[in-house]
C-alpha cells in the first residue's frame, strides 16, 4: 500500500463518518416538537457518537499499521515500539523462563529477528478495549509511536465522560435522559477530533514518523 492509497482509504473513512455525524446533528435538531421521539434520537445519538470515536481510532490505528507492514521496513530501522511489537512474541516467552540457557537463546533470537523485516497483526497491536478512554487511546497512541497532543489532553474529562461514560449508560440500560444541547456538543466534538486523529496519522505516514530516524524516510527509499 503506498502513501496515496492510504491517505485516500483514511479519507475515506473519515468521509462516511462525519457524514452520519452530519446527519445525526440535523436529527437531533429537527426533532423538537415531539418530546418521545427527540428522547430517543438524542440517547441514540450519544451511542452512536461514541460508536465513530472507538471505531474510527481503531480503523485508522490498524491502517496505520497496516501501511508500516507494507513499507518493509527493516526492524532495526523502527521506533522502540514498533520493535517491541514485532518481538513481542519472543518477550511473552520470557515472562514463562527464568534460566540462564534459555535466556541466553532468548537474547539471540531476538536480535536475529530485529533484522528481519517488520510486519505485526494490526489487530493485535491496536486494542481498543471496548472502552477507549483517554487512557486507553493514550495508549494506543503510544503504541503506534505517535504524540499524544495538548489537543488531546485538554479533552481527556470529554472522552472519559461525556463519552465513554454517557454511552456506557445508554448501553447499559439506563434510562439516562440527554438535551439536544448536550448531544450536539457530542457530535461536534467527536467530528473535530476525529478530524485531528485523520490529520496526524497521516502527517506522520507521510514524514516517516515510524522510523527510528524520521528524516531518512526519503533517502532510505521508504517512502
Amino acid at each position: 500500500m503506498d502513501i496515496q492509497k492510504f491517505a485516500e482509504r483514511v479519507q475515506k473513512g473519515l468521509a462516511h463518518r462525519k457524514v452520519e455525524l452530519s446527519r445525526l446533528s440535523l436529527l437531533v435538531t429537527g426533532s423538537h416538537q415531539d418530546s418521545s421521539q427527540q428522547s430517543v434520537i438524542c440517547r441514540s445519538s450519544i451511542v452512536l457518537a461514541y460508536a465513530h470515536w472507538e471505531g474510527f481510532v481503531k480503523q485508522i490505528s490498524k491502517l496505520y499499521v497496516g501501511y508500516v507492514n507494507s513499507c518493509e521496513v527493516p526492524v532495526l530501522d523502527l521506533k522502540p515500539c514498533f520493535q517491541a511489537a514485532h518481538v513481542q512474541t519472543h518477550l511473552n516467552r520470557a515472562s514463562r523462563g527464568v534460566r540462564i540457557p534459555f535466556l541466553a537463546e532468548l537474547l539471540d533470537k531476538i536480535d536475529v529477528d530485529r533484522r528481519a523485516t517488520f510486519f505485526v497483526d494490526p489487530a493485535k497491536l491496536v486494542d481498543t478495549e471496548s472502552n477507549l478512554t483517554s487512557e486507553v487511546f493514550r495508549n494506543i497512541i503510544a503504541s503506534i509511536g505517535l504524540v499524544y497532543l495538548e489537543f488531546y489532553s485538554t479533552r481527556q474529562v470529554f472522552i472519559d465522560e461525556k463519552l465513554v461514560f454517557s454511552r456506557n449508560q445508554v448501553a447499559h440500560g439506563e434510562l439516562v435522559p440527554f438535551r439536544s444541547v448536550e448531544v450536539l456538543e457530542r457530535i461536534e466534538t467527536v467530528r473535530i477530533l476525529l478530524d485531528m486523529y485523520a490529520n496526524q496519522v497521516l502527517d506522520a505516514a507521510r514524514d516517516g514518523s515510524f522510523l527510528k530516524i524520521p528524516g531518512n524516510a526519503s533517502a532510505t527509499g521508504y517512502l
